[in-house]
């Protein structure tokens, strides 16, 4: 068949796939695996994408690490809730699925014939790590990335790809350069050049130049040439940018790009070959256990200050395999240390676990409201970091979310209700920071049915929900609704049609269309000055 009719089939499955996946309230990345499954067994793999497949699913990855690099501080990585349960999670795992399977070379069964020590110890390693590109889609998805359980999952992500970066160099034929050790002061003085290039890039197309230009160029170049991993040149450049104040500009701008190259990706897992019936009941049989893995960090993350909510949503949400075991099972079949049937199997579990905890994790809040007294049981701690605030009784206004928007609203509020206006947000430094300027926030997950359980809303005349993604507005309404009889009015901020009748649906009382609404402000104040209003 003539190539380009073998891309206009790629390209058809691949959307088609993910709108069947959208449809059935699965994330769109489970379609494209499938859609790559597909492809491999149709043998319709020549087309001219292929070519360059393998290169643009590499750039998914860097462009993945550097825009999590955006949104994370050090001090989130060196927190003991994130490094104690990350390295501790990792050693239980590895030696648990390296005696389990070690064991099994003894059974006689021809899968697990011939595997030494090193080699089972390679296949724990690989199946220790949760994947950062499903959390970080699940998180997106529900306005969560920067929530409690969103930060301490994607540092415990960060953590293990760390582990992955040193196993890799030890691994390499090739030692890191001597150079090496200049790299920290590379760090030090390249600073010096990012914020100022950041500047100087406005907000059009060299704005998106340098989105690519920092975290290949100035990120992975500059890794590789030390012989280091590029990805994690790409990771350690977006942190350095996380207090720039375009840094969520730039995150917008580059999150589209990096979804695109993504798909890549995860067409190129099941490109990667077509497993047999032995590799699926193996596949089956270790993707059980990926609920031992989530129930091991649950226990895990019991023992420190956390409520048993962010307890369970963090470890549901780790409760997979990742692409990052697929990279050291890469390199452990380039050493001789597996077969090429353990990485397809990794591939497969992988690709599994994603189609299992899609539908989980999509009904998390439902699953913590169902089971909650089981799971409060786990937890060992009283004195919990990260209770919801309460409620200052005279407050009449509520601005949930406070980002360029929220901020603004919350300023307007205050000029016409003064102490009367109550600003909730996850970030604790916005709420430090308005709070030293005479404002009143305090911390809260508005999307958590104890916010709002048990607590007097009699004063309250309107809550605004002002988060600037739409995933966090829509699940703080659902659980709003369940109030009885509630006394406040509703408004809410929308960027879309079927985003607006999705509110009115929800009993929004106003719904603020960005789009339109906008140019009407506009029109009006235009006027007002043209009148010396």
């Amino acid at each position: 068949m003539d190539p380009i009719y073998i891309d206009a089939i790629w390209l058809g499955v691949a959307f088609g796939s993910g709108i069947l996946m959208k449809q059935l309230g699965l994330p769109t990345l489970v379609g494209f695996l499938l859609a790559g499954f597909f492809l491999n067994y149709a043998e319709l793999i020549e087309g001219n994408l292929k070519a360059v497949l393998d290169t643009i699913a590499n750039l998914g990855i860097t462009l993945l690490l550097f825009t999590i690099g955006l949104k994370i501080k050090l001090k989130n990585l060196i927190k003991k809730e994130v490094l104690v349960t990350a390295s501790s999670h990792m050693t239980i795992i590895i030696l648990l699925f390296s005696g389990l399977i070690f064991l099994m070379s003894y059974t006689g069964l021809s899968f697990f014939a011939d595997m030494s020590f090193e080699s089972c110890l390679v296949v724990g390693f690989a199946l220790s790590f949760s994947s950062t590109v499903f959390l970080v889609k699940i998180f997106e998805e529900r306005g969560e990335l920067n929530a409690t359980h969103g930060k301490i999952a994607i540092g415990i992500l960060i953590i293990q790809d760390i582990f992955a970066v040193i196993f890799i160099s030890a691994t390499n034929d090739v030692l890191p350069s001597v150079w090496v050790f200049l790299l920290p002061v590379y760090l030090y003085f390249i600073r010096f050049l990012l914020n100022p290039l950041l500047n100087k890039a406005g907000h059009g197309e060299l704005l998106t130049v340098f989105g690519f230009f920092a975290p290949f160029i100035l990120g992975s170049l500059a890794f590789y040439s030390v012989n280091l991993k590029p990805d994690l040149g790409a990771l350690i450049l977006g942190m350095m940018l996380v207090n720039h104040p375009k840094n969520h500009e730039l995150y917008e701008r580059m999150m589209n790009y990096k979804d695109f190259f993504l798909i890549a990706f995860f067409i190129s897992i099941g490109l990667a070959g077509k497993p047999t019936l032995a590799m699926m009941l193996v596949a089956i049989v270790i993707l059980i256990f990926a609920f031992f893995k989530g129930y091991l960090f649950m226990i895990i993350l019991a023992r420190f200050n956390l409520r048993a909510r962010t307890n369970f949503l963090t470890s549901l949400s780790l409760s997979n395999y990742s692409e990052f075991g697929l990279i050291v099972a890469a390199v452990g079949l380039n050493k001789g240390l597996i077969s090429e049937d353990w990485l397809l199997t990794i591939a497969l579990v992988m690709s599994l676990s994603f189609i299992v905890s899609s539908p989980l994790n999509s009904k998390s809040y439902e699953l913590f409201d169902r089971f909650r007294k089981r799971i409060v049981k786990l937890n060992r701690t009283s004195k919990l970091i990260d209770c919801q605030s309460e409620i200052m009784k005279d407050a009449e206004y509520l601005i949930l979310g406070i980002g360029s928007i929220g901020e603004s609203a919350l300023k307007e509020f205050e000029s016409n209700y003064p102490k009367k206006v109550l600003g909730v947000d996850y970030s604790v430094d916005t709420i430090d920071r308005l709070n030293s300027e005479g404002f009143n926030l305090v911390w809260g997950d508005t999307t958590d049915r104890e916010f709002w359980d048990d607590r007097d809303f009699e004063n309250v005349k309107m809550v605004v929900l002002a988060m600037s993604d739409y995933a966090s507005n829509y699940n703080t309404l659902k659980v709003i609704n369940k109030i009885n009889n509630r006394p406040f009015k509703i408004a809410a901020i929308c960027h879309y049609d079927d985003e607006k009748k999705k509110y009115l649906d929800l009993s929004v009382d106003y719904v603020y269309y960005y789009k339109s609404t906008l140019g009407e402000d506009l029109a009006q104040h235009a006027i007002q000055e043209l009148q010396g209003v």
